[in-house]
């Protein structure tokens, strides 16, 4: 069986995606030699933001996104409020239902929220979110 270890991701704003994901609860690892890649890791699994100067891409509608990936956090309703005052963009209430988000009201199991590039993160705090899954 194969263990994921590894996500690279190109964001048109390293240092911005940097600080969303130390937000998500990643910890910063250091910059790659070349200066143009910085890693984090959330214990199990390294995360290699790289710094991308390519031609403008075209970021897509949740549900049409070429690219989401799941946490799973702890405090949901503590890390949904840091984000809110951070601006990032929740997306929907509810991982399954995709219900819209009640900016007044935390969700109760899971939300998306998008990366500053427009990839959609599935946060539930639930551990059975996803069939095959251990913690």
């Amino acid at each position: 069986m194969a263990i994921l270890k590894h996500i690279a991701l190109r964001a048109k704003d390293m240092e911005e995606s940097r600080r969303f994901y130390e937000t998500l609860g990643f910890k910063y690892i250091g910059y790659r030699p070349s200066g143009r890649g910085v890693d984090l890791t959330d214990g199990a699994l390294n995360m290699t933001i790289i710094q991308y100067d390519g031609a403008e891409r075209q970021i897509l509608e949740e549900g049409n996104e070429f690219i989401h990936f799941g946490l799973i956090v702890e405090d949901l309703a503590g890390l949904y409020k840091n984000l809110q005052e951070h601006g990032a963009q929740l997306l929907r209430d509810d991982v399954k239902k995709r219900d819209d988000i009640d900016p007044n009201q935390p969700p109760a199991r899971s939300f998306k929220v998008a990366d500053p590039d427009g990839n959609v993160i599935d946060v539930p705090c639930a551990t059975d979110e996803w069939r095959g899954v251990t913690i």
